[in-house]
């Protein structure tokens, strides 16, 4: 037996239809997630599950990688002949500018400043084995230079803007 479209069977099997398929997408299209963040409560723990090695090996191998941890890379400016220079910064403001330039081995430089703004600092270290600590404090607007040839002695300084408008310089 046909139904032909505009009789009332028909019309209610095609709304039926389109209601089943309604029914079986409302989910998936009705369905979001939470603008709630959950946190972690304190104490809590997250299991960890191990992966055993022969399963990440045989997936490497298939892939043709080996399992060689990568090597270190460190930067040009950080190596050295023959000895490890440090230099190391903090800053704590607005528009500081630090440079620290080493050439030898075995040289240790840091530079901190601390509630500062607007400050030039810069360290030049040529030799070996040179030390030198510079903090700033409060200041605002000061260009200093470093400049530490070979054999020269460690330089350590504070310079500090006082309460009173005046500055302190400690060596």
């Amino acid at each position: 037996m046909h139904f032909p479209l505009t009789s009332r069977p028909a019309k209610r099997l095609a709304g039926a239809a389109l209601v089943g398929l309604a029914m079986a997408f409302a989910p998936q299209l009705a369905s979001a997630e939470s603008a709630y963040v959950q946190q972690s409560q304190a104490g809590a723990r997250m299991p960890v599950q191990a992966v055993p090695m022969g399963s990440v090996m045989s997936g490497a191998m298939q892939a043709g990688r080996s399992m060689m941890p990568p090597t270190p890379r460190v930067a040009p400016e950080a190596m050295t002949q023959g000895g490890r220079n440090i230099a190391q910064t903090l800053q704590i403001g607005n528009y500081n500018n630090v440079a620290q330039i080493q050439n030898g081995a075995n040289n240790q430089s840091a530079v901190g400043i601390i509630a500062g703004n607007a400050n030039n600092v810069g360290v030049l270290q040529n030799g070996n084995g040179l030390k030198s600590n510079l903090v700033l404090l409060n200041t605002q607007g000061l260009s200093v230079g470093v400049i530490q040839p070979n054999g020269s002695a460690p330089v350590n300084m504070l310079i500090a803007r006082l309460p009173n408008g005046s500055l302190l310089i400690k060596r």
